[in-house]
């Protein structure tokens, strides 16, 4: 017999627990009972646990127990089995003793053989007359056998497809859902987001990278573009350098500024980054780019002011001493003198306080750099 486990899983495919008001199948064993000239006709169906009649015509099986053995038999012997008189033979097909009891005499039935090659059920007539199938009759029986499971099979597979179908919409329902996620996360991005195939060519983009393009280059980005065509000049070998590093596996980051003429100086950092598909394999590149104008700006600030405060720490230091050391000197002069110095010392005097003005001067005027740069804001255009 076929492999049980194969067996079972055809019976699970097929289950049809319950053929008895079924239009078709009900046709059928009617045909069966017509062309076998026989009172009785059954499906029988079992699952390796059970057998159950599926569907009747003429009587109800389950009132002739001893047919569930006979089933058994001819689901085992995979051939059609006749049996003109039951109480007329010594079977060795099995024990045939209870039929004595009944008033059935004649019987025949055909294994219902799905196209794995898997025994299901039987296909059965029977009849308290004796009786015997003609090779028409025969090939007939076997005909609506295969019909039967034809049947069956179909019903299954339409079962299977709506399965299938429900399946599909649900999985195509998240599939969208985490594509409007997906999606929705990607325009948000702040950031300049361009997806790469592995020639260099645009496979999808963010709002930020179409604006960004349209206001630059006056052109609107397009799926399948090369964006190489739409790098600065000067940063078309480092670009390429990155693109090539992110396609070994392997993420790449740059950082520059760019001169955009009348849109100003763009100060920028770029990623280069893999991506790849369900099975770990490099489909294309995610290439990034971050506009850190604020904070370069920030940063050049404050070295501007703390080069501001060095000059005024050095002036502080070195320049100051020596208008107010000459200061000191002649008003120690002058004090020895009674007050009563000479011209010269005053000439002295006064330009000595004229050179700690222009210093002082000097100071206030970077003190006022740093006040005015502390409060100006600074955007990149």
């Amino acid at each position: 017999m076929p492999d049980e486990k194969n067996r079972l899983q055809s019976a699970a495919r097929i289950n049809e627990p319950d053929l008895q008001h079924d239009p078709e199948f009900e046709e059928l064993v009617q045909m069966a009972s017509e062309i076998c000239d026989a009172q009785v006709a059954f499906i029988m169906l079992y699952d390796g646990e059970k057998q159950w009649a599926g569907v009747c015509k003429g009587a109800k099986v389950d009132h002739f127990p001893q047919l569930y053995q006979l089933c058994l038999h001819i689901a085992k012997s995979q051939h059609l089995v006749m049996i003109e008189d039951i109480t007329d033979i010594e079977s060795s097909i099995t024990d045939l003793a209870n039929f004595n009891e009944t008033s059935l005499r004649f019987f025949a039935g055909v294994p219902l053989v799905t196209s794995d090659k898997q025994t299901i059920g039987t296909l059965c007539v029977t009849d308290k007359r004796v009786n015997i199938l003609n090779h028409h009759q025969q090939l007939m029986f076997k005909m609506l056998a295969k019909q039967a499971v034809n049947l069956l099979e179909h019903r299954a597979n339409i079962k299977l497809l709506e399965k299938n179908k429900q399946a599909f919409e649900t999985q195509s329902q998240q599939m969208k859902n985490a594509g409007i996620t997906l999606r929705s996360f990607f325009e948000s991005a702040p950031n300049f987001h361009v997806l790469l195939g592995m020639s260099g060519e645009v496979l999808d983009f963010n709002k930020v990278a179409f604006n960004f393009i349209k206001k630059v280059h006056g052109a609107e980005l397009e799926r399948g573009n090369m964006l190489v065509k739409y790098i600065a000049p000067d940063f078309v070998n480092k670009f390429l350098g990155g693109f090539n590093t992110a396609l070994t596996g392997e993420k790449a980051f740059e950082e520059g500024s760019t001169d955009y003429g009348a849109h100003g100086i763009i100060y920028w950092e770029a990623s280069f980054e893999t991506a790849r598909d369900m099975n770990g394999e490099i489909i294309g590149i995610s290439y990034i780019i971050r506009d850190v104008s604020d904070r370069k700006i920030r940063e050049h600030k404050i070295l501007a002011q703390n080069q501001s405060l060095l000059k005024i720490a050095h002036l502080q230091a070195h320049e100051f001493r020596a208008p107010l050391t000459t200061i000191t000197g002649m008003l120690d002069l002058i004090r020895a003198e009674d007050y009563q110095a000479p011209a010269d010392y005053f000439e002295l005097l006064e330009n000595a306080v004229k050179n700690l003005d222009s210093k002082i001067r000097e100071v206030v005027d970077n003190v006022d750099d740093i006040v005015l740069e502390g409060t100006e804001v600074y955007k990149a255009r």
